[in-house]
């Protein structure tokens, strides 16, 4: 669906949410309109999930495994959001299409959130002052005339700006020979070297003795200069 058709679809749509439950059906006090990241995963975990054999120590072979677990996740993540084709490869039609519909979500999560009377338009009456608060402050951006009123054209610019930039930033990190398609090699290159970092710093801050291993003992000792003499160790 085109983002100008949209507007008036996800105003009509609101308005008979509303006037079936109120405000509060739409649940949209827990929206975050602004989750636009590229790739979707949670790469923390406890130092104790690195530890397979739970022994009290990370060594080298368990990281290279936690680090190929990692990767995998990252891709298959990536690949499940953007290769609509399933054939391994993502073409800039299928980023368009994916990141055009991931504006499209932020901008019927954005109505959902402000606009209260469901027309299609979010005025200074939903949103007393611009200019105070997270929320205030990026709005006001999106009122281009300065009116006090984000019209449906400044709503749609703002939407197509979005999905413009997620890809700009897709291409710009992923498609290394800049041919318009990102293929499983270019985006494993840059999910190992995501992963890589992540592995890295966990060495710089806790391999105390350079031996490309993390014990108990060192991390002990990393938090007992953090925080104190408690013993942590590792948390499982």
């Amino acid at each position: 669906m085109k983002i100008e058709t949209m507007i008036l679809a996800v105003a009509v749509a609101l308005g008979a949410a509303r006037a079936v439950g109120g405000p509060g059906s739409l649940d949209s006090g827990r929206t975050n309109v602004c989750d636009t990241n590229l790739v979707h995963a949670d790469l923390s975990r406890p130092l104790s999930q690195f530890d397979a054999d739970g022994d009290g120590t990370i060594t080298s072979n368990e990281l290279a495994t936690a680090s190929e677990s990692m990767v995998q996740e990252l891709q298959s993540g990536f690949l499940d959001k953007y290769d609509t084709d399933q054939d391994g490869a993502v073409t800039s039609e299928e980023a368009r299409t994916v990141n055009q519909a991931i504006a499209e979500r932020w901008l019927t999560n954005l109505l959902a959130h402000f606009d209260l009377n469901g027309d299609g338009t979010i005025t200074s009456n939903e949103i007393p002052r611009f200019g105070r608060g997270h929320d205030h402050a990026f709005l006001a951006s999106y009122d281009l005339d300065g009116d006090g009123v984000i019209s449906s054209d400044e709503l749609i610019a703002a939407a197509e700006a979005l999905a413009n930039d997620l890809q700009d930033r897709l291409l710009t990190k992923y498609d290394a020979n800049q041919d318009g398609t990102i293929t499983s090699e270019e985006a494993l290159a840059i999910h190992q070297a995501i992963v890589d970092g992540k592995i890295n710093s966990l060495l710089e801050t806790y391999d105390l003795n350079g031996d490309g291993e993390i014990t108990d003992a060192e991390i002990n000792t990393v938090h007992q200069r953090k925080y104190g003499g408690r013993h942590v160790g590792f948390r499982r």
